[in-house]
């Protein structure tokens, strides 16, 4: 299959009439070519750490059909792979969670975005800093437990958000290295000093920057300027502008620049479906105008999708298209070390989205299949 006359996107250079061929499900030339540009651009397709739900679904449904309409859900929007995101529960609905996911075939076959593993948020959170988290199944580290997670995710788990500063925070960290799950630090009471003492124990990355975490003060800084100046460290951001004001976004991007910033939805079973009403973790979550939030005002994660993402942040942080592409899909897979996907080079997986210039999906590719298509 070739994409002709199509803007290319790549880490080198952006090439403005391209062709770009796939063959068994990867990128195998990129070249320049003449004649007229179609006025369509080519990006990595976007990689979501971060997707509680969508279309009406939710990761802890723990359901084949819950976890297709995800995926078919973000791929309209140009989402080729995603963690599937737990929420803090009962051991019993987080292990059917897990298990579900360590079912999904690596390949879709519903139509959607790959499943490429599990992000474990919670419970090891702090509970100060709950957010919309149920506070009751907040917890301290139990190996048992934990060991029982890695078993049932069948090494999917790739992911967690924890608060470092919590009774076993060390031993659980240490768990996660061993394991080769990232280690997210987030809903957290952490000081700046208990934050550089995470990161010095592999921490890489913050969880949803500035949410459910202290804010920065002067004379007390907390986590969020650590976060944003150690170069270990990338950042997730909810670029939806309820979360986090576009100003702070640009400040932020700013400081990270491109390498170090991770755009990411938090999305939940609202997103793609409107406004109503909707379940996480258990709680009621009211959508209203595109902000979702508990009975108590409370924000429930979000309704963003990726390309809205894309939009927001080329408006707010002045992003050209390789910025684009490294924000909303590079710096994930490189993340994950997923170093064959992520980026359109040769050899590369040929997960893409095909976008006009106002950043709206009119195809998605995942592995070299059409799973979307606006025509």
């Amino acid at each position: 299959m070739e994409l002709r006359n199509v803007r290319i996107v790549t880490p080198e250079r952006v090439i403005e009439n391209g062709s770009l061929s796939i063959d068994s499900g990867r990128i195998v030339a990129i070249s320049e070519v003449p004649g007229t540009p179609s006025g369509l651009t080519v990006l990595p397709g976007f990689i979501d750490l971060h997707i509680h739900g969508g279309g009406g679904a939710d990761t802890m449904d723990a359901t084949p059909e819950a976890l297709a309409t995800i995926c078919r859900t973000h791929a309209t929007h140009g989402t080729t792979r995603l963690l599937a995101t737990t929420i803090t529960q009962s051991n019993a609905a987080i292990t059917a969670a897990l298990a579900n996911v360590a079912k999904a075939p690596p390949a879709p076959d519903n139509g959607g975005a790959s499943v490429a593993g599990i992000h474990l948020e919670g419970p090891y959170i702090s509970p100060s800093k709950p957010g919309a988290q149920p506070k009751e199944f907040v917890r301290d580290y139990d190996q048992a437990e934990f060991a029982l997670w890695l078993d049932a995710a069948q090494g999917k788990l790739r992911q967690i958000t924890l608060a470092s500063e919590q009774p076993g925070g060390e031993a659980l960290m240490a768990a996660c290295s061993t394991a080769g799950v990232v280690i997210s630090l987030g809903h957290t009471d952490a000081t700046a000093e208990q934050t550089k003492s995470a990161i010095g124990l592999g921490a890489r990355q913050a969880t949803h920057l500035f949410n459910a975490m202290n804010g920065i003060h002067h004379r007390n800084p907390g986590p969020i300027p650590v976060f944003m100046t150690d170069p270990r460290v990338r950042v997730e951001v909810i670029a939806d502008g309820h979360h986090v004001a576009p100003e702070v976004i640009a400040m932020t991007y700013a400081a990270v620049g491109a390498e170090r910033f991770i755009a990411i939805t938090d999305a939940m079973a609202g997103a793609g479906n409107g406004d109503g009403l909707y379940k996480l973790g258990g709680h009621e979550v009211t959508v209203t105008n595109g902000r979702a939030t508990l009975a108590d005002g409370t924000l429930a994660g979000s309704v963003l999708l990726m390309d809205q993402a894309a939009r927001n942040l080329r408006a707010w942080c002045n992003l050209g298209w390789q910025e684009i592409a490294q924000v909303t899909a590079t710096n994930a897979a490189d993340q994950q070390g997923w170093h064959d996907t992520g980026r359109l080079i040769e050899g590369s997986i040929a997960d893409l989205v095909i976008v006009n210039d106002e950043l709206t999906v009119q195809a998605t590719y995942v592995g070299g299949d059409c799973v979307y298509s606006a025509a």
